[in-house]
């Protein structure tokens, strides 16, 4: 993520994306899935519409009706720079009626996980951060490490961080289950890089309540605090799935969180919520850039806020395929192979 964003914070690579329409999406879906939409880009850079291996992240240039003009994969602003200039060029030199003609209605996506987007729930974005842990003992976010993901809690999830009658003083316990969720998938070592989820036999602490610090009107103020912890040996224990494929070696991730969330009973939505997790990591897939190390404790953070409210924040996390959750919607069974 670091390396994707030095590129697109270029000011000549912003430059030139003014003037194109920009999308983004999951490479491995687009790769491996039976969606009509990912086999329409499976034809458009790769001629095929079967599943292909490897890695097809990177940067397109096409045409609406899934033309390649140019494509390329680099962390160089440079080279990303040349790509867009040399898919603007072709895309100009090529007559007015072959710019509008659109995709064919059987490219579009039968399923898409931003479909189970809580509307009325709870999403956060949430940062994961590498610490540098100064000569004084401080910790400072390292400069280049971060990446993002996102965290989704249903209208009937959400209510749960509530006491039935919001008291100031009152205390309410998380549910195991959500807790979980925190652990599992979203307190993991993603900085540098993907790394896999936690199984429930892995997780050794998981605790989160919230307190009610204030009350006035139709708004609750809450604090928000918790500890986890979860290691895993290295044997993957989630059965067969999206990511049972993946590298899963000793790893393991322990952290305390602390934060705010102001819930609105007049709406039935969270209207703020700031939350910081800060702990430490050790072992890895390698895909994480940690090299399985599992010595050394690396010093991580993560920071949980309110997504926003424009469709391009519907981002589903990275795990949502593993919920377990019966609101999220799944693909049918003839698609679920590449999801």
């Amino acid at each position: 993520m670091a390396g994707r964003a030095s590129v697109w914070n270029d000011a000549a690579v912003q430059a030139l994306a003014q003037r194109f329409v920009p999308a983004t999406d999951e490479s491995w879906r687009l790769q491996t899935s039976a969606d009509p939409e990912a086999r329409f880009f499976r034809v458009m850079v790769e001629g095929t519409p079967e599943p292909v291996g490897g890695s097809r992240q990177g940067t397109y240039v096409c045409t609406p009706d899934g033309r390649l003009l140019a494509r390329g994969n680099s962390t160089d602003p440079r080279r990303i720079e040349a790509v867009l200039r040399q898919g603007l060029a072709a895309w100009e030199a090529l007559p007015p009626a072959e710019r509008t003609q659109a995709a064919p209605e059987s490219a579009r996506a039968a399923h898409r996980w931003e479909d189970s987007f809580p509307v009325d729930g709870l999403a956060l974005t949430a940062i994961h951060r590498d610490l540098a842990r100064a000569e004084d003992g401080t910790l400072q976010p390292q400069a280049g490490r971060w990446n993002l993901d996102h965290v989704w809690f249903s209208r009937d999830e959400a209510r749960q961080w509530l006491p039935s009658e919001p008291v100031v003083g009152a205390r309410t316990a998380l549910p195991e289950a959500l807790v979980r969720r925190w652990a599992s998938f979203h307190l993991v070592d993603n900085v540098r890089g993907q790394e896999g989820p936690f199984a429930p036999e892995d997780i050794e602490q998981a605790e989160i309540a919230t307190v009610v610090t204030r009350s006035e009107g139709t708004r609750v103020e809450l604090a928000i605090e918790g500890r986890t912890r979860a290691e895993s040996d290295g044997t993957w224990k989630l059965g067969r799935n999206h990511w049972d494929k993946f590298p899963n070696r000793a790893r393991g991730v322990s952290a305390q969180l602390t934060g705010r969330a102001v819930f609105d009973w007049a709406t039935h939505r969270f209207v703020e919520f700031r939350m910081v997790a800060l702990g430490e990591a050790w072992g890895g897939s390698g895909l994480n850039g940690r090299r399985a190390d599992v010595a050394t404790r690396h010093p991580l953070a993560w920071r949980f806020t309110l997504v926003g409210d424009t469709p391009a924040d519907r981002i589903a996390p990275a795990f949502v395929d593993i919920y377990g959750a019966a609101w999220v919607r799944r693909p049918d069974a003839n698609l679920s192979a590449g999801e």
